[in-house]
């Protein structure tokens, strides 16, 4: 049995003010191309389908389409939600969508059969355990006046009691049939990029142990972190990673699907699958005279053309620099190239920063936490407190962005520092 391990494709998502639709839709269709020629069995999505818990009409197209175009293939589709994603909105269709072989967990209902789907190919006999994405509702019921600490290992029990559940239920009511496990979470030690540091500092108060993971699986097919990677040095846990490059910070990432072969219970293969990439991200930077000499030795290399994050660094204000750096944004409105953001920025200004943060530093590349925490450095807090409101203020993002739909930070408009 072939099956493929893809995860975090964000349908939706736009950078700055680029929208990658054009993107996502080369990826899918080479996707279809690539289940067809390596006659894939089962196509795993561990999470983070779309962008935003409110896709637009465009996302849930090409969603649709992609399902559809599939169907003829006759390969078991397996979907889990993940946190950007609406449960309500994946789930919607999943009494129709499972007599088309695709089954789909939004969310979590308690019942460990809603999360165990039992595949059969020929001779392989093999279980699914698709855990979707557990948000701290699902794992505890909040106790007033307990600590912050206790909250968080309650979470980490709460997802370690969950996957021991299933893996019993699976045990018990399937004995001698091997499983495998779907999940999209934060693992302990995983490599994460610079977009992704948000979730290493709040996710990674509550980091789930691969460890934890019960040995009965023969491979967890993780989502949620955008790097490929294998977790705790072991084989059989792995993040597959984006598909495409979600930030810029991500343009020098690896892009893959994991190919996984299952052979009378045992996973006998592990390959990966590099996704080719429709378009290039760039980042260039220097003075503006640097900035245009380099613009200028661009071509186009892809199907789509580039994306370009432009950063001039300039010693000190003026207007003439100013006037230069707009006209430079109109000089290459036309080019075989998207300037998808210019940021312009005078040293002479960045001692604030500087002296609070240390040099070469610049606000857009620091996380929300990082301000908050430096900005504590300089209140009269003592360390006890400071631990308290650092503590709280992870508690307050992390429920924002679980109730919220995700907010873009990227699709804003061009700052000047």
């Amino acid at each position: 049995m072939k099956i493929l391990h893809t995860a975090d494709w964000h349908l939706g998502k736009r950078l700055y003010r680029s929208d990658l639709r054009d993107d996502h839709a080369y990826f899918l269709n080479w996707l279809i191309d690539t289940v067809q020629q390596r006659q894939v069995d089962v196509l795993l999505i561990s999470g983070d389908v779309f962008d935003t818990t409110n896709p637009n009409d465009g996302s849930m197209q090409l969603y649709y389409q992609f399902l559809t175009q599939l169907l003829p293939l006759s390969v078991t589709i397996i979907i889990t939600g993940g946190n950007h994603d609406s449960a309500t909105k994946l789930n919607a269709p999943k009494e129709l969508l499972r007599h088309l072989n695709i089954h789909v967990v939004g969310c979590t209902s308690g019942n460990c059969h809603d999360e165990v789907i039992r595949l059969a190919n020929g001779s392989v006999d093999i279980l699914v355990a698709a855990v979707p994405y557990l948000r701290d509702a699902d794992l505890r019921q909040s106790i007033s006046g307990q600590r912050y600490e206790d909250r968080v290992e309650a979470v980490r029990m709460g997802i370690r009691n969950h996957y021991e559940r299933i893996a019993d239920h699976c045990h018990t009511d399937f004995a001698g049939v091997p499983s495998l496990a779907m999940g999209h979470l934060y693992v302990n030690g995983a490599s994460v990029s610079e977009s992704e540091r948000e979730i290493h500092a709040v996710g990674g108060q509550a980091a789930f142990s691969s460890e934890h993971f019960p040995d009965g699986f023969a491979y967890v097919a993780l989502g949620h972190i955008h790097v490929p990677q294998r977790v705790g040095g072991s084989d059989s846990v792995r993040y597959c990673g984006s598909p495409i490059p979600l930030s810029f910070s991500e343009r020098t990432n690896a892009h893959q699907l994991l190919e996984i072969t299952v052979d009378n219970g045992l996973v006998t293969a592990i390959e990966s699958v590099a996704v080719p990439q429709s378009r290039q991200l760039l980042h260039v930077t220097g003075s503006l005279e640097d900035v245009r000499e380099q613009l200028n030795g661009l071509e186009r290399t892809h199907t789509l053309p580039a994306l370009v994050e432009v950063l001039v660094d300039e010693p000190t204000e003026s207007l003439s620099t100013r006037m230069h750096f707009d006209q430079l944004q109109r000089d290459y409105k036309e080019a075989p190239f998207i300037l998808a953001k210019t940021r312009l920025l005078f040293r002479n200004k960045r001692k604030s920063l500087e002296s609070l943060f240390g040099a070469e530093t610049y606000l857009a590349d620091l996380t929300y936490l990082d301000v908050f925490e430096q900005r504590l450095s300089q209140s009269d807090v003592d360390e006890q407190q400071r631990e308290g409101l650092i503590h709280t203020y992870q508690q307050l993002y992390k429920l924002v962005t679980e109730q919220a739909a995700p907010v873009n930070y990227e699709n804003s408009p061009n700052p000047v520092s």
